[in-house]
């Protein structure tokens, strides 16, 4: 049975002597393995090879974009990271695209051709003089050889995984080179600087990130079995920080972009480690938050790709089907093999996006080599509801009696959390599909937006969430300004949450009581919302409800329309429908977007007051 590092930690020598005894299988077959030829032949991979060498062969003999000094500096002179970040990643991008035609080529010349590709801009990538992002370097260059972050982790990771694949194949003085890089700039420097390394005692993605290509390019390369016995004694101390990050019900406030990111990197290093020493060592076993982490995200997940993305997270699956394969594979968990395949059956649907931020050689290989043997038939039953008491999230599903698809989140929580915004409260609508009360989720990361500024950006401040404005104030930010749940429940024909939201607001709300109640009636096919309010006087206050959608006031409410599924609003007694206002912002891509913020007023002031209305399908 393996054992757990992280809950026994073993000593530098008890690691070594596993190391020295074990010679487990690569994580990544190597080139010329039989596994590639398979994978090629599998119907989604047939579906996908003909648009990848198509880009693949545009860019065969083109030099990778150049990251040019200006660039690098262009972060600390103007807070853009997208100018730099763009081309940097474009660059992992072309260069896993080469190095999947070559591992998927079986004729000669051809695979001769993509090699010699592929060392071009391999050795493109290896020479950067920094392989971390400007945006997490101190000095105005943005430059730093030694400084290990996210992507230079990452990059690590990447070196260890072409040496991985294409050992022998590639010029013997690049290895060497390579090698020796990782040693002097990743092992080394974690094993002496660990001060520096300020992540190691973060609860977030970036410790096991980082983490993870640190120690997972060493698992792939190093051959010293006694440093890398100190590596993994390293990691053993620091990740269980990372794993106190989740709340004991499995959940996080980075919600299921960030959960993908840091516990997929995890769950990566856990399968290097379990392969590398032939079962003896791991991670996962024993650890029961673990599988409770890994059901974490396929709860998260809606239909048609969508995700509950609360915080700083996309609202599309990044459809990574190889993780939740492996966790469902590895745990047992069949919630996390229905995940893996409802993604599968998507990217059958809609190809890979090749432009992608992270559509690099990690995301490729996987995807190629795990892919099914077939393309999953739809899923007949609609996914179980979901309470994450200590996370404070509900999700809930149904189809009501005329087949409409409902999906709904909420969130308590409080204002201090994991890429949060000031959100308590807040909930998302779907109808068939389709994202028609949303979150925003991550807007364009700039210098402003993780610093002092952040709450004026509409996606992290109240404005930009279906929450109230109380005496013109949003609600604050700060672990104390913090949702109670005083009721929760959820079956097969009703959700329920009721959350007193007084302490979410600043004292100048002058807010003495604020209780929300959303109850979704699945089989009727409607989403009810009251909100009740104590105040010291008769201050203004209003409610709203955000959309992308397009939004008309008509007959005493607003009709909400979408591509195909519409909804109704339809406000209760004493709450009238105020201005419907549009607010811009930047998305995540850096490009120009918009909302409508549909207003809710009572219909006269007074100390005591109620807003309330009902969604139903238009």
């Amino acid at each position: 049975m393996p054992q757990n590092i992280l809950r026994t930690p073993l000593d530098p020598p008890a690691i070594e002597r596993v190391l020295a005894s074990t010679r487990g299988r690569p994580l990544l077959p190597p080139l010329g393995d039989p596994a590639w030829e398979k994978a090629a032949r599998r119907p989604l991979a047939q579906g996908w090879i003909e648009e990848l060498k198509r880009l693949a062969g545009q860019e065969l003999a083109e030099p990778l974009p150049e990251l040019t000094a200006a660039l690098y500096a262009d972060f600390a002179r103007t807070g853009n990271r997208l100018n730099f970040e763009h081309l940097y990643f474009e660059r992992r991008r072309r260069l896993g695209r080469a190095a999947i035609c070559a591992l998927l080529e079986t004729d000669a010349a051809a695979r001769g051709r993509w090699l010699e590709s592929t060392v071009a801009k391999l050795r493109a990538v290896f020479a950067e003089v920094s392989w971390a992002l400007p945006a997490h370097v101190a000095n105005p260059t943005g430059q730093d050889p030694r400084r290990l972050d996210l992507f230079a982790a990452e990059t690590a990771n990447l070196m260890g995984e072409m040496l991985t694949l294409f050992g022998e194949a590639l010029p013997a003085e690049l290895s060497t080179a390579m090698t020796a890089r990782l040693r002097r700039d990743v092992f080394d420097n974690y094993l002496e600087h660990p001060e520096e390394n300020w992540w190691t005692t973060l609860t977030n993605n970036w410790n096991a990130v980082c983490h993870q290509g640190v120690v997972g390019a060493a698992l792939a390369v190093e051959e010293d079995a006694g440093r890398l016995a100190r590596l993994l004694a390293l990691a053993a101390r620091f990740l269980p920080t990372y794993l106190g990050g989740f709340t004991p019900d499995g959940g996080t406030g980075e919600g299921p972009g960030y959960w993908e990111y840091g516990f997929g990197w995890f769950s990566t290093l856990n399968e290097q480690l379990e392969n590398r020493t032939a079962g003896q060592l791991s991670l996962f076993e024993g650890d029961p938050l673990i599988r409770k982490i890994a059901r974490y995200s396929p709860l998260m997940c809606l239909s048609h790709g969508w995700v509950v993305n609360f915080a700083d997270c996309g609202p599309r699956q990044s459809t990574r089907a190889w993780l939740p394969l492996y966790l469902g594979g590895r745990l047992g968990e069949e919630a996390c093999l229905a995940t893996a395949r409802a993604q599968y059956r998507h990217l059958a649907r809609t190809g890979i996006n090749w432009q992608e931020e992270r559509c690099d050689l990690l995301y490729l290989a996987r995807n190629f080599l795990h892919a099914p043997e077939e393309i999953p038939a739809e899923a007949a039953t609609v996914p179980e509801d979901a309470w994450f008491p200590d996370l404070g999230v509900l999700v809930a599903r149904g189809r009501d009696r005329t087949g409409h698809l409902w999906e709904f989140a909420a969130k308590a929580g409080h204002n201090a959390e994991h890429h949060n915004h000031n959100d308590c409260g807040s909930y998302l609508l779907n109808l068939d599909g389709e994202r028609l009360l949303i979150e925003i989720g991550a807007p364009e990361y700039t210098r402003d937006f993780f610093g002092p500024k952040r709450y004026e950006s509409l996606a992290a401040r109240t404005l930009g969430h279906s929450l109230p404005l109380i005496n013109g104030c949003e609600q604050a930010a700060g672990q104390e300004f913090a949702a109670r749940v005083l009721a929760e429940s959820h079956s097969g024909t009703e959700a329920r949450l009721v959350l007193d939201l007084t302490h979410c607001y600043p004292p100048a709300a002058r807010c003495q009581e604020y209780v929300r109640t959303l109850r979704l009636d699945k089989a009727a096919g409607r989403l009810e919302v009251a909100d009740q309010f104590v105040l010291e006087a008769a201050l203004p206050v209003e409610t709203a409800l955000i959309t992308e959608a397009k939004a008309v006031a008509e007959g005493g409410g607003v009709a909400i329309a979408g591509k195909t599924a519409q909804l109704r609003v339809t406000p209760a007694e004493g709450t009238v429908v105020g201005e419907i206002q549009v607010h811009g912002y930047r998305d995540h891509d850096g490009a120009a977007a918009e909302v409508r913020r549909v207003v809710l007023r009572p219909k006269a002031p007074a100390a005591r007051l109620a807003l309330a209305y009902t969604l139903t399908a238009g």
